[in-house]
């Protein structure tokens, strides 16, 4: 989901759609809205969406190496990484 705000107009937006879980793709709006770089990369880093027409897709909070996308209902959390363990 999405919220779109402009402050000179008092315009609100909501988008929200519905995404294939095996592979979730959806058109980046980088051109449109510059500071979607930022968001998109978000939801790529914590739940694997994929951005088409996204000028950087790449992790932004967890290192590029890490396996899967924790924010998921169906991520399994590794035991270790890199052989520190993490629970």
């Amino acid at each position: 989901m999405i919220h779109l705000y402009s402050i000179r107009r008092n315009h609100r937006l909501v988008l929200k759609v519905k995404l294939d879980r095996t592979d979730p793709h959806l058109a980046s709006l980088c051109d449109v809205w510059a500071t979607a770089n930022w968001h998109e990369r978000e939801a790529y880093d914590l739940y694997g969406i994929r951005y088409d027409g996204h000028p950087d897709l790449r992790r932004i909070l967890l290192p590029e190496d890490w396996p899967g996308y924790p924010m998921r209902k169906d991520y399994d959390f590794p035991e270790h990484y890199q052989g520190i363990p993490l629970k």
